[in-house]
């Protein structure tokens, strides 16, 4: 009987000891959780057939809410259907220019501009891959990382760059 009591006594006072000894337990704890179930909700996303991207639920707002805001840098806002038209242009301009075809790998060296998410969803519509370069990298890093990335293009800023190499 007094075995029991002692397990028992020792079950209620071992949380209180778990924190004491490691503070940061239940945090963590709660991190991994929040982990396994984003892992679980992309599996669902990934099993579906065809996969559910992105682009899919981006395209999905735009059709729901055109006129909703979707950016807002600045002084300046952007609808979903103004992305759209944007990453359009985007999209239908580096086909055309760059003869881009799916699954071709595209280096980003871009700043933290609305320009860099037409860019991105342009590619996107094209079934391109994109290779994100840190653009506050330069000479020799960034030779390394754009050989490194398998692009056979390279979209860059067109200011603020001058002497990147």
């Amino acid at each position: 009987m007094y075995v029991i009591f002692t397990l028992l006594a020792g079950l209620a006072i071992l949380p209180f000891l778990v924190y004491v000894r490691f503070p940061y337990f239940l945090h963590d704890l709660r991190y991994i959780l929040n982990g396994i179930a984003i892992g679980k909700r992309v599996g669902k996303y990934s099993s579906r057939k065809p996969c559910y991207t992105i682009l899919d639920r981006f395209l999905e707002r735009v059709n729901l809410h055109p006129h909703k805001s979707f950016i807002i840098f600045e002084n300046d806002t952007y609808s979903y259907q103004d992305a759209d038209r944007r990453s359009n242009k985007v999209a239908r301009t580096l086909s055309q220019h760059c003869k881009l075809q799916e699954g071709d790998a595209v280096a980003l060296f871009l700043g933290n501009d609305p320009v860099y998410v037409w860019i991105w969803l342009g590619l996107a519509k094209l079934g391109c891959v994109p290779a994100l370069i840190n653009h506050n990298i330069r000479a020799k890093s960034l030779l390394h990382c754009f050989s490194c990335c398998g692009a056979n293009v390279l979209i860059a800023a067109a200011g603020g760059y001058g002497n990147a190499l």
